[in-house]
């Protein structure tokens, strides 16, 4: 197992229950591939430094997880569905011990 973190920004224009749906729809979609407890941190609205996909900010979000490395590309295929996702990263971490 791995320790993961990834960061998610969201559309400015979500409403407050819009985006904590959104959140809980991409933590359960971490959580069906991945394995164990994860960290959702809301750092809330952040203005760009230069527009991204005609957006001057977004709501970040960061996930701390642990998985399999198998599970990310599983993770990756079902966020490209996710409409109300601007970018998001995912990296290592942590390597197994």
């Amino acid at each position: 197992m791995r320790k993961y973190e990834a960061m998610f920004i969201f559309l400015p224009q979500l409403e407050e229950d819009k985006l904590d749906k959104e959140i809980k729809a991409v933590e359960k979609i971490i959580k069906d591939k991945g394995e164990g407890e994860i960290q959702v941190e809301n750092l809330g609205k952040r203005t760009f430094a230069y527009k991204v996909e005609k957006q001057n900010e977004g709501f970040y979000v960061n996930y701390t997880f642990d998985a399999p490395p198998s599970a990310i590309l599983k993770i990756k295929e079902d966020l490209k569905h996710r409409g109300n996702i601007l970018r998001y990263v995912l990296f290592l971490k942590e390597k197994e011990k």
